[in-house]
């Protein structure tokens, strides 16, 4: 298991994980996903924080926010258009909080008025955020040729936090050649005695699961079943059922 690792630049040492700010100005985090649901999770674990603190950045929300700030300039809100849609110079992106939650989906979301991308990750200044914290960081944002990688970029000031139970070392999604080498690690065993995950016992056999052809001592309990067919996998529990395998697959340990 490999939880995270701070972000290091190729042939440097990692950088040390405090605020690059110098100023008064309290420290902002971003926690950064690829899917709504790990952005809710970690929302939600923050919520021993003030709710002011926190703020759940979502694509009707800055459509909301940009739209009141047409009105007040006293131009007509874009209320069907794609979010975003309008001058750089006057898109506004949430700012009012100390730790944000967002997913790489909605940071690429954007145009400007003439309908050309231009993603608000863009409208934070580079040194916005003090600490970005990457869920499930072996996805998109390693994979050097991925159009996410361009936020990672962009918010280098910041400590860069991976977070990952698989980490990938292929071609064009090396964890490891962006992140570097892990600097905290909760392995597979201090999870189960910490109680935290559930402990298995490995059983390892030969089978012939992934295809099966009726034989005259088979029993068939029920229906008709077409003799010299090959079943594969795809028709298993959809076109026959085998209930002796799926009695051992879901037996308890």
């Amino acid at each position: 298991m490999w939880p995270f690792s701070t972000r290091r630049s190729r042939g440097s040492t990692p950088r040390s994980p405090t605020p690059n700010r110098t100023s008064p100005t309290p420290a902002r985090i971003l926690f950064l996903a690829d899917r709504n649901i790990l952005a809710n999770q970690g929302y939600l674990s923050f919520s021993a924080f003030p709710p002011d603190a926190l703020l759940r950045i979502a694509p009707d929300e800055v459509r909301r926010m940009n739209d009141r700030a047409q009105r007040r300039r006293g131009e007509a809100p874009m209320e069907h258009a794609a979010p975003a849609r309008l001058r750089a110079e006057t898109r506004r992106v949430p700012k009012n909080a100390a730790v944000f939650f967002t997913i790489f989906q909605t940071f690429m979301t954007g145009t400007d008025e003439s309908g050309e991308p231009v993603p608000y990750f863009g409208d934070y200044p580079a040194d916005f955020f003090d600490l970005i914290i990457i869920d499930e960081c072996h996805r998109g944002g390693a994979n050097d040729e991925s159009n996410w990688r361009g936020i990672l970029e962009h918010f280098t000031p910041a400590v860069q936090l991976g977070l990952t139970a698989t980490p990938r070392r292929d071609v064009n999604a090396d964890t490891y050649r962006y992140f570097g080498e892990p600097v905290y690690t909760y392995s597979l065993k201090d999870g189960i005695n910490d109680g935290f995950l559930t402990p298995f016992r490995v059983k390892q056999l030969a089978t012939t699961l992934d295809d099966y052809v009726y034989t005259s001592d088979d029993d068939v309990i029920e229906g008709e079943i077409e003799e010299g067919r090959r079943y594969d996998e795809g028709d298993f529990n959809r076109v026959i059922e085998i209930r002796e395998v799926k009695s051992f697959a879901c037996a308890p340990s």
